[in-house]
């Protein structure tokens, strides 16, 4: 039997108000859009139970869909052949199990391990459960260590593939899937970030993001669609690590072929948004500008919201630093772009940032994360998985630590907000973390490498001075949410609704590239020409030369610096 796509558990005490178990059941089934189905009665008697799943095989029968018994042998072998069961760590010995159901029913096992994997390689396990991947309500007893995250379910995932030095058990590899918090908004970047070269999970299992809802049938076809997309794009990794030296010398899309090309596309941008100021008479000149100056909300520290607001505004932007979650939604009608940066986070900061992001999702608005100190500690782990878990963005931006935290590498390590360490393949990177979240990936550094997972831009502008001031990577956020908006506009692009977002993220509007690019530049070119005038004599008074630069930028400035970027497919 193949295990893959969606799998449903049942919980009837989450059913909606008004709702009946069997009926919720069946047009979760009738579009063919869940491939097994368990049934879990942890309260049941066992003729309560064994009712439950007789009225339930009927139904699963009906739309020719696997039924599974959850934890309960004796229910199991009391119904026909075809019905399978599902048993954990601390239930019944699997021998046993299987001894007594015999050689032809599916048996799957929950692993929670690396251990417990490995072990199940040689059991006579159908597939394994791997989870929990989230905290959910919908198990009791989970406590937060018992919580694998994307890291932990990666590990245990690989395992249930035995290496090519290893002795061959029960299994080469065991199909799998997901449990444990999954919903429309975690399930991609769950899928996304558990492959790894040994392994790949074949689906999720899910309880509430079901059950819970008043529209079974759509939740089953919404969530069945995310994991048909993330079929595909393992397909097309498959087929891209096949063919790598072809595609590799394979041409660029424009304006992606040469780097002078690319330049020129963020110049032309430029020149379409930039009011730029001039020095000589003193005056703004807006006559080449064609595109709305965007309202640009910022959620980020007290520390940098004055610095941040003043660099939006000599870069042609307006900034609302708005943190109160009371305003959210009619904020997220009137932006252009949000940006959410957890440099100072706090409740009020945290509760913005949950209406904030979903809300600018339904709009499709531009969104900029800039996990700061992400690496730092725990607590910054925790609030950047929350946000990541709800609101699809649509730019990341870190150090590398930042990154590699987000992408599971030791390779560089966070020094609280600072970055220590380097990276071998800082491109490569970026790019994973782009596929991972389906996001761009801005990765800043002494080169900056900016990469939507396919293309790989590097970008050698910029100042040791940016480093000695406070605040300039926060503004730096803000000046390419104000570019992604730019370049929205100009280009047409339509991110779509928040569901549209996850079947077709982000990272897939290629042009997108071209306005976050001309972020990056604006901002490190106008710094590195600060850091040069006479007047400059350190930080102090390197923050208004700055800010003058970047009033002043003009397109032309930034194609003198095409040389100085760097173009590639990854």
């Amino acid at each position: 039997m193949l295990i893959s796509g969606l799998y449903l558990v049942t919980g009837r005490e989450l059913l909606p108000e008004g709702v009946t178990y069997l009926a919720s059941l069946e047009e979760s089934l009738r579009d063919g859009n869940v491939s097994i189905v368990q049934i879990r009665e942890k309260n049941a008697c066992y003729d309560e139970f064994l009712q439950i799943a007789t009225e339930s095989l009927e139904v699963c029968d009906r739309y020719n869909v696997t039924m599974i018994i959850n934890d309960n042998l004796e229910v199991a072998l009391a119904l026909p052949e075809r019905v399978g069961l599902h048993v954990g760590q601390d239930d019944e010995n699997f021998d046993v199990v299987r001894e007594r159901l015999g050689p032809n029913r599916v048996i799957g096992i929950s692993v929670h391990t690396v251990d417990e994997a490995r072990a199940a390689l040689n059991t006579s396990a159908d597939y394994a459960g791997v989870g929990p991947c989230w905290s959910t309500t919908s198990k009791a007893g989970i406590r937060k260590e018992d919580v694998l995250m994307l890291d932990g379910t990666r590990e245990v995932v690989a395992a249930l593939a035995a290496s090519q030095s290893e002795t061959v058990g029960a299994h080469s590899r065991l199909p799998c899937v997901l449990i444990g918090g999954l919903n429309l908004h975690t399930a991609m970047r769950t899928l996304i970030a558990s492959v790894s070269a040994r392994n790949a999970p074949d689906g999720i299992a899910v309880i509430s993001a079901i059950v819970a809802r008043k529209d079974p049938s759509n939740a089953a076809a919404e969530l069945h669609a995310v994991i048909e997309a993330y079929h595909a794009e393992c397909t097309r990794r498959r087929s891209s690590t096949a063919t790598s030296t072809l595609a590799a010398t394979q041409a660029l899309p424009t304006p992606f072929a040469s780097s002078t090309d690319l330049s020129k596309a963020v110049s032309e941008l430029l020149k379409a948004y930039h009011t730029v100021y001039n020095r000589e008479t003193r005056s703004d000149d807006a006559t080449n500008v064609c595109i709305t100056r965007p309202l640009v909300q910022t959620i980020t520290s007290h520390v940098s919201s004055n610095f941040s607001a003043n660099v939006a505004l000599a870069f042609s932007a307006s900034p609302i630093m708005s943190h109160e979650a009371d305003e959210a939604l009619s904020l997220s009608e009137a932006i252009g772009a949000l940006v959410l940066n957890i440099g100072t986070i706090n409740q009020e900061a945290r509760q913005g940032m949950a209406l904030a992001g979903p809300a600018a999702n339904e709009k499709g608005t531009p969104i900029v994360l800039d996990p700061v100190g992400v690496g730092a500690t725990n607590f910054r782990q925790e609030v950047t998985n929350d946000i990541l878990n709800h609101t699809q963005v649509t730019l990341i931006k870190g150090n590398a630590s930042e990154i590699s935290a987000l992408v599971g590498s030791s390779e560089a390590r966070a020094q609280g907000v600072d970055s220590i360490g380097s990276l071998s393949n800082p491109g490569d990177l970026a790019a994973q973390l782009a596929v991972q979240e389906g996001a761009l990936v801005l990765l800043t550094g002494e080169v900056d490498y900016l990469t939507n997972g396919e293309i790989v831009i590097e970008s050698r502008c910029g100042t040791m001075l940016l480093g000695r001031v406070t605040a300039t990577g926060c503004s730096l956020g803000v000046v390419v949410a104000a570019s992604l908006a730019a370049a929205k506009s100009s280009y047409n692009i339509n991110l779509g609704s928040a569901q549209v977002q996850r079947i077709t993220p982000p990272r897939t509007h290629h042009f997108l590239l071209v306005g976050a690019l001309m972020g990056v530049l604006a901002f490190t070119i106008a710094a590195e020409r600060a850091s040069l005038s006479p007047r400059v004599a350190g930080p102090g008074t390197f923050i208004p030369a700055f800010l003058d630069e970047i009033a002043a930028l003009t397109p032309q400035t930034l194609q003198d610096y095409s040389d100085r970027v760097r173009v590639y497919k990854r």
